[in-house]
């Protein structure tokens, strides 16, 4: 049994006395667990509701869209090297004039993977590609209107090694 030390030395709780101390500590716990579920529920909530300013030409493709047809090439591109400074390809950050969006398209090895992401300050979107297609291959778009920054950054694997993993990220394109 537990013992409160109180005025005129220690006293002993009854049963009843420990039974309500422990029931309010499970209730305490029930309690807690309670909130931090409720708190995970509504942060996966807001992680998974996406931006609020999406547009409807983030994430889609620029040349199913028809964007492509009107297509600037920025002149911000980067080389995608490796880990000792070796080209494995590049990655080219494009605008469309039409659609006020950016893409970035690689040029790697036929056989490679990788990942283009296609970023502004407040929005970025991914696109992971696969072998083929010659080695040409393009990002989903992100709405970035005149006056808004935007970048591009790929990585490549080209084959089993780090020599044969590469990324790069171009410089940053304001429309």
């Amino acid at each position: 049994m537990a013992a409160d030390l109180g005025v005129g030395g220690p006293r002993r709780r009854t049963g009843a006395a420990l039974t309500a101390i422990r029931r309010s500590r499970f209730l305490m716990k029930i309690q807690v667990a309670a909130v931090t579920v409720s708190v995970a529920a509504v942060s996966a909530l807001m992680l998974t509701a996406g931006p609020a300013s999406a547009h409807s030409y983030d994430g889609k493709d620029p040349y199913r869209t028809g964007c492509a047809n009107s297509k600037v090439n920025t002149g911000k591109k980067a080389t995608l090297k490796n880990e000792i400074g070796e080209s494995l390809g590049v990655i080219r950050l494009y605008y469309s004039r039409r659609c006020g969006t950016n893409w970035g398209e690689t040029q790697v090895p036929k056989n490679a993977t990788g990942q283009i992401t296609v970023f502004t300050s407040k929005k970025r979107i991914s696109f992971s590609y696969r072998a083929g297609n010659g080695g040409h291959h393009w990002g989903d778009m992100v709405y970035a209107p005149s006056g808004v920054c935007a970048q591009a950054t790929g990585t490549v694997t080209a084959g089993i090694g780090r020599v044969n993993k590469g990324s790069g990220t171009t410089g940053k394109a304001c429309g």
